[in-house]
């Protein structure tokens, strides 16, 4: 048997997998991931969704899981180990990069003022979610924690945006791609249906590299299954077009955001 890691952010299909019980109800997309690979690989294949992304780096670290479509911190902590490779990168409308939005309520209008702002992170380790827009304040000339009053962390993008929605925080974050005026409506809906009426991008951040598929030398296969997954589970699983090679060392650069 194989095994495949999911993001945390995509634990909401955790919840359409349990609808499989209803009499009629169509395979859920992780099923039908997992049927693909299974027929693709002559193997049975467990595709599993690990509860944070330090719980993913070390299921890949101890065998725990083969392969895993990693966030790209997670890749950059992982690029260095001898016994993890990630030779493919996702590529989502043309771009294998992408940027962090900084996002606030149309209706309540916010500031970057000093002890003013409620944030609605994803994950410690979340680079769009949490890091990218972290590191974009610091590079205001203030160290980002002046600017909060509180910080939260909710596990996936679409709490943290509701939080936002409901007025429970001021502040969230989603990735975007670069140079990409679509991609912020596209993603807001995405992770919650009806945001993007109601979220506008205070700030966009610098790009950097997208998340990556990591393996041990035993889920090589598995990851080389995964760029060819069709199309339309491409993007019900992972909103990507496709794969394509990753150069070593590309993750370097992301190192430093966690500083």
């Amino acid at each position: 048997m194989r095994r495949l890691a999911l993001p945390p952010s995509l634990v909401h299909l955790l919840r359409s997998e349990a609808s499989e019980e209803i009499a009629h109800a169509p395979p859920s997309p992780i099923t039908r991931l997992a049927d693909f690979l299974q027929e693709a690989l002559g193997d049975v294949v467990d595709v599993v969704i690990p509860r944070d992304y330090d719980a993913m780096r070390q299921a890949l670290l101890t065998g725990a899981v083969d392969a895993a479509l990693a966030p790209p911190f997670v890749c950059a902590q992982l690029e260095s180990e001898s016994t993890i490779q990630i030779p493919w990168r996702a590529l989502r409308r043309g771009s294998s990069s992408y940027a962090s939005a900084l996002v606030v309520h149309k209706d309540r209008g916010h500031t970057l003022l000093p002890r003013t702002l409620r944030a609605a992170w994803v994950d410690p380790v979340s680079v769009a979610g949490h890091l990218l827009p972290k590191a974009w304040l610091a590079s205001t000339g203030q160290g980002p924690e002046r600017f909060f009053l509180e910080e939260h962390f909710f596990g996936d993008y679409g709490a943290a945006l509701a939080a936002v929605v409901a007025g429970d925080a001021d502040v969230a974050a989603v990735h975007v791609l670069p140079a990409d005026d679509d991609s912020l409506p596209i993603a807001l809906e995405a992770h919650r249906p009806g945001a993007s009426r109601e979220l506008i991008a205070l700030a966009v951040t610098e790009a950097v590299p997208a998340d990556g598929l990591a393996c041990r030398a035993d889920g090589e296969a598995l990851a080389k299954a995964l760029t060819s997954v069709p199309h339309d589970l491409l993007q019900t699983l992972f909103r990507a077009d496709g794969f394509v090679p990753h150069t070593a060392g590309g993750y370097r650069v992301l190192k430093g955001l966690a500083g």
